[in-house]
């Protein structure tokens, strides 16, 4: 029994492994769809901001679950980002977590 534990726990650990985001990606997708909104760094573009009424928040802040919401579904008047699929998203979420 011993050696089938082990030959799971292992496959577990190698498939999680294959499955991790990447911060390079995400930030290539930060870059193509999120940037111009929100900032080189997450904390929002002014311009942006003013003209469209809002008060960007830094999106750094925001829970990986609120993030993956609001890429797919859009927050207030920001509209779903139909370019980002969820592996993207995570890549994405991967980015700005080294940002901080």
């Amino acid at each position: 029994m011993r050696p089938i534990i082990t030959i799971l726990i292992l496959a577990i650990a190698v498939a999680s492994t294959g499955m991790a985001a990447d911060p390079a990606a995400g930030k290539a997708v930060y870059e193509r769809a999120c940037k111009s909104c929100h900032g080189p760094d997450g904390t929002g573009n002014p311009a942006i901001a003013k003209a469209m009424k809002v008060e960007l928040k830094d999106i750094r802040k925001s829970s990986d679950a609120d993030l993956k919401k609001s890429v797919a579904e859009g927050w207030g008047k920001m509209k779903p980002v139909s370019s980002v699929n969820a592996a993207q998203t995570e890549d994405m979420i991967a980015y700005l977590r080294s940002l901080k």
